[in-house]
């Protein structure tokens, strides 16, 4: 549709990846998935139409937009 975003993750089946803590964006200096060898692996993000991610390296700008949510309802299991 004219003027929607598009989000899009491009896959490579055949893309085989051991995955490492130094290729995750993770806030630690550990994972426990070091070595974890994957079949398959994105090679592109695309964010609004906007490449994001190409091949693992990060190359998009601060495009997010911050939505304000409400807080959750409590649901009282009985």
């Amino acid at each position: 549709m004219p003027g929607a975003d598009a989000d899009v993750v491009l896959f490579d089946p055949d893309k085989r990846v051991t995955l490492s803590v130094d290729m995750l964006h993770e806030n630690v200096d550990f994972t426990p998935y070091e070595g974890f060898q994957l079949d398959g692996y994105p090679v592109m993000t695309i964010l609004r139409g906007m490449p994001l991610v190409k091949e693992g390296e990060y190359i998009g700008g601060m495009n997010g937009e911050y939505l304000k949510c409400g807080l959750p309802e409590l649901i009282q299991v009985s």
